[in-house]
């Protein structure tokens, strides 16, 4: 299960929670906690992290969602420091333990006050040949492989103060359903395909509309 090695690494890296509760565990570093849910997801290969919203400027995960202050959130993320309610946050979306190692890192640096690294999801869970021998090189045309591509933008904190239109102008609603609940700031044109963090390419989606849409235009 994700969740318990999740907790289990941050027990390590950052010393005993600092508060257990039946939906999360929160630890302590530098004055910073950061949120960890017990009773979400149910799937057994994901965790949800909660951490306070970064600096302006400062890069933010890959897969992240943004959370406005305004937003309702899980209620037990409240009761900690950084994140307490009419603050933005973050809620990652960890599925690998690469995520996790790159995650460690990010927490250190933000408790710190340094520059942010970057957070990326990990693609290496990919399906491998099982045709294939065990051992045995798998021989590829290299002329036919695909070129690499150049590096995605890096993806930043969006402005309080564009944050603030963004909730005025779509008025603490999801653009796509209408609700009110689980609302997230979305690009309409994603940061990997050349979106930026302007008034006019954000908008509210909820949790399941922000995450059906994906990295879609």
């Amino acid at each position: 299960m994700l969740k318990q090695k999740v907790i289990e690494r941050f027990s390590i890296e950052f010393g005993e929670p600092v508060r257990e509760r039946v939906k999360v565990t929160a630890f302590r570093i530098l004055g910073v906690e950061v949120v960890v849910e017990v009773d979400q997801p149910k799937r057994q290969d994901a965790c949800n992290v909660w951490l306070p919203y970064p600096p302006d400027g400062q890069e933010i995960p890959e897969m992240a969602l943004e959370y406005p202050g305004e937003a309702g959130r899980h209620s037990g993320t409240y009761a900690s420091e950084g994140l307490k309610k009419g603050l933005p946050a973050l809620k990652l979306i960890l599925t690998t333990g690469r995520e996790l190692d790159e995650l460690v890192d990010y927490i250190r640096a933000l408790a710190a006050g340094q520059k942010l690294p970057s957070v990326s999801v990990d693609a290496s869970e990919l399906k491998q040949d099982t045709g294939a021998t065990k051992g045995e090189p798998i021989r590829v045309d290299v002329s036919s492989m695909p070129a690499p591509k150049p590096p995605a933008p890096r993806r930043e904190a969006i402005p309080r103060s564009v944050q603030r239109e963004v909730w005025q102008r779509d008025a603490g609603v999801c653009v796509e359903c209408g609700t009110r609940q689980l609302l997230c700031f979305d690009h309409i044109v994603p940061f990997s395909r050349g979106g930026s963090n302007t008034v006019r390419n954000l908008q509210l989606l909820c949790e399941p509309c922000n995450l059906s849409k994906g990295n879609r235009i």
